[in-house]
């Protein structure tokens, strides 16, 4: 296993793949999300694309330390936070910046390090995300939802199916929802860390920041931006949005994709990521 960052708090777990002397490339998950919900394929491709891959449990989650007991819904801290958190990890491995992409929360976390911490920064690819998060680009049944935080007392089955049904939104409609490997993704999140409560509090993180839109014009490195045409909780507008901020982003729309890194779409991606690191 990684080390965990040492330079303050909270402590970040984090691993990397491939050779160090490579580009370095920060995935960052979305909300709730541990570290092992990248897929090991997708993660193995960037790798033979020739590139240094770092990937993190964000705080409140998987093997980072949590910011308050399983009562605390209200502990504060920021995406400016999570996006420091990040830094750290940078920090830990001696890299004076990185190639960042982001899915969901993890681009909105993805923005904060380009607009607050350029000098970190090489190259964005934002998956899915947005500038803001408000009604105008989340679904109402995304707002609506009330299965995004668990109950901490469930067993290991329950929790396993919990996440499962959690993860149908994401579903795409051109391409299968491979019930057997989210279940597997279920089942390892369990066994390495259920402390669901760390959701509220991203949560929070999340709904409290601000509108990112006019910071985003400040954004130079280059960027490409992924999203699904099919998706369920973000809507495909707050993507052209960003696209039409951010001086020259590429923007990729794809019909059918939804809330997830589909693994038919998984060589498009590492693609998409491997030119927008090379147009750097």
């Amino acid at each position: 296993p990684m080390p965990h960052t040492e330079n303050g708090t909270p402590r970040i777990y984090f691993e990397t793949r491939g050779d160090p002397g490579n580009p370095p490339l920060v995935l960052i998950e979305g909300l709730g999300a541990q570290m092992i919900g990248w897929p090991e394929g997708f993660l193995n491709r960037l790798v033979d694309r020739g590139l240094y891959v770092i990937t993190l449990d964000n705080r409140d989650v998987g093997l980072s330390e949590m910011m308050g007991r399983p009562e605390d819904v209200t502990v504060a801290y920021t995406l400016s936070d999570m996006a420091g958190d990040v830094c750290r990890v940078l920090d830990t491995l001696g890299l004076a910046a990185a190639h960042i992409a982001g899915q969901s929360m993890g681009g909105a976390i993805a923005q904060t390090l380009g607009i607050e911490m350029p000098a970190r920064v090489l190259s964005l690819t934002l998956i899915y995300t947005a500038a803001v998060f408000d009604a105008s680009v989340i679904t109402e049944e995304a707002l609506g939802r009330k299965d995004l935080v668990p109950p901490a007392n469930l067993t290991r089955d329950e929790a396993i199916a919990s996440y499962v049904d959690s993860q149908r939104p994401c579903a795409s409609t051109a391409y299968p929802f491979d019930e057997a490997r989210v279940a597997e993704t279920g089942a390892r999140s369990f066994d390495r860390a259920y402390r669901p409560d760390g959701i509220v509090r991203q949560t929070s993180a999340v709904m409290s920041s601000p509108d990112r839109r006019p910071a985003l014009a400040v954004v130079t490195v280059p960027t490409a931006i992924i999203h699904g045409r099919a998706d369920r909780l973000i809507k495909e507008e707050a993507s052209i949005e960003m696209a039409a901020i951010i001086k020259g982003a590429e923007l990729h729309l794809y019909p059918g994709m939804g809330h997830v890194v589909a693994e038919p779409l998984w060589d498009d991606f590492v693609a998409i990521i491997a030119r927008t690191v090379g147009r750097a």
